[in-house]
């Protein structure tokens, strides 16, 4: 469930930190790991992680606050939640970051922000049909099962039915 805008503004920062900081932490200790020198493994490594990786961190902070910033405002100025304001707003976010490098890397930033976006959406549209088309079908299978269940259970009530009348004609002979 998602929040309202205001809470969502700071989760997504909150969560865009937290993968950012995962992320970059990952990639710190294996590269570290890897171009240390022999007796200092350890050592390098920890002082490339402490120094890189909450940047990084912040870095995705920043972008997930300006994304969801903006995505909630389109939200409201348009007064309509569909997939047009997240991508909207990937492009937009991607222009605004980039706009320090002028007009054509803020194009392009946008451009990249946008399709980026749009293919996380479709992938989402995608899982999502994919899914409730396996609810519908688990809930038809188990609509099938149950009046597989109650037609059994019925014929064996009239089974139990048929030998109780039997039983009692043997009685009355």
């Amino acid at each position: 469930m998602e929040a309202p805008c205001p809470d969502k503004i700071w989760q997504d920062a909150g969560g865009a930190f937290g993968i950012g900081y995962v992320l970059m932490g990952t990639i710190n200790l294996i590269t570290g790991l890897r171009r240390s020198p022999k007796g200092l493994k350890l050592e390098f490594t920890a002082r490339k992680m402490r120094s890189k990786t909450p940047k990084f961190g912040g870095n995705f902070a920043i972008w997930g606050t300006l994304f969801s910033g903006i995505d909630c405002s389109l939200a409201y100025i348009r007064k309509k939640e569909d997939t047009v304001n997240p991508i909207a707003a990937g492009a937009l976010t991607g222009a605004i970051l980039a706009a320090r490098g002028g007009w054509k890397a803020s194009t392009q930033a946008a451009a990249f922000g946008g399709v980026f976006i749009g293919l996380i959406e479709a992938f989402q549209h995608m899982m999502q049909r994919k899914m409730q088309q396996q609810h519908e079908e688990q809930q038809r299978a188990m609509i099938e099962e149950r009046k597989k269940y109650e037609e059994e259970k019925k014929a064996r009530e009239e089974s139990r039915k048929q030998k109780k009348k039997q039983e009692k004609e043997k009685r009355e002979m």
